[in-house]
């Protein structure tokens, strides 16, 4: 860890500030379209012993213009990361795509084929608007996943303990600061680490669980109490980090590959995660504060209270907001 390590306000000024999370606010919009998968990792339905999970991103514009090989790549990572999160493994895709040229179509395809031969993903339908005013990227995916076994993201209860899971063995995207790349590791390891949340939620090892998503480390833990209804505390020291990176970067990044899991006893978590190659430990307890704390060395201080803020904009849903 650095050596000028900021302060706890300076670290929550920051997060506050960064747009991964500002830009989730608008989906408080969504709640009554979405029901009861608000705030979910997707959206599920049953069909004889399997549960069809299905969910679908659209590729931020910084990402698209930073990097167009990258932008393809991660369209197919961000939905690979929903299903898995559930407990589910992902089978086939769809997907939109616009591109400005025919050489800015191939570098997004070239990202696309890398990630869906990477995952084992069929994609079995596209659609191209070529020549278009600016380049986008949108895929839907469809993952199997046991009945009755899937795991939620608004089911945390108070006295779990909170566990983060992340690989931490990448590097920082060159161009996209807040993007954490750790596939170039043999493709065995890489997808059993991603395997290891089909083991918990078929052991039920844990109460609740999400991907560590664009909103960050922080943001998208923010995201699970939020909808769970419920508080907690984070210690930030007990963050698995990769060795040297800056504290605010890495809690602002998408790792390639990370989860946020509760569960009752978070060792057995803990346990399987490690077992699957990937870093995890045990970082604070879930309460029903509503209000969730972070701790940093010897401080502490509110990160969110979800009674009058939120990353999902739940509360403003409450009060009625116009």
């Amino acid at each position: 860890m650095p050596d000028n390590k900021p302060t706890l306000v300076e670290v929550i000024r920051s997060l506050k500030e960064y747009q991964g999370i500002l830009r989730k606010g608008h989906s408080w919009m969504f709640r009554e379209i979405v029901g009861e998968f608000f705030g979910e990792d997707a959206g599920f339905m049953s069909l004889g012993e399997h549960e069809v999970v299905l969910t679908t991103d659209g590729i931020w514009e910084k990402v698209i213009e930073a990097d167009l090989e990258w932008a393809g790549f991660v369209s197919i990572l961000v939905n690979v990361h929903d299903i898995y999160a559930m407990g589910a493994k992902p089978v086939m895709a769809v997907n939109v795509i616009s591109a400005k040229s025919s050489d800015d179509l191939k570098k997004i395809l070239s990202g696309i084929e890398r990630g869906i031969r990477l995952f084992g993903i069929k994609m079995v339908k596209g659609h191209l608007h070529p020549e278009s005013s600016r380049n986008s990227i949108d895929v839907a995916m469809v993952g199997i996943g046991k009945r009755e076994k899937l795991l939620r993201s608004n089911t945390a209860k108070s006295g779990d303990e909170i566990v983060i899971a992340v690989d931490t063995d990448g590097q920082f995207h060159e161009k996209l600061p807040y993007n954490f790349d750790s596939t170039s590791k043999p493709r065995d390891i890489f997808i059993r680490q991603f395997e290891s949340m089909i083991h918990i939620a078929e052991e039920e090892l844990v109460s609740s669980a999400k991907d560590l998503s664009n909103a960050g480390i922080l943001g998208t833990a923010a995201m699970l109490l939020e909808v769970s209804n419920a508080g907690g505390i984070i210690d930030l020291d007990k963050i698995p980090t990769p060795d040297g990176a800056d504290i605010i970067q890495w809690l602002k990044c998408y790792p390639a590959c990370g989860f946020v899991c509760t569960a009752e006893n978070g060792k057995e978590a803990v346990k399987i995660f490690r077992k699957h190659s990937i870093e995890a430990e045990i970082v604070g307890e879930v309460d029903d504060s509503k209000l969730l704390r972070l701790k940093l060395g010897n401080e502490e201080g509110v990160f969110y209270d979800f009674r009058r803020e939120g990353v999902l904009g739940i509360w403003k849903k409450r009060q009625n907001y116009k």
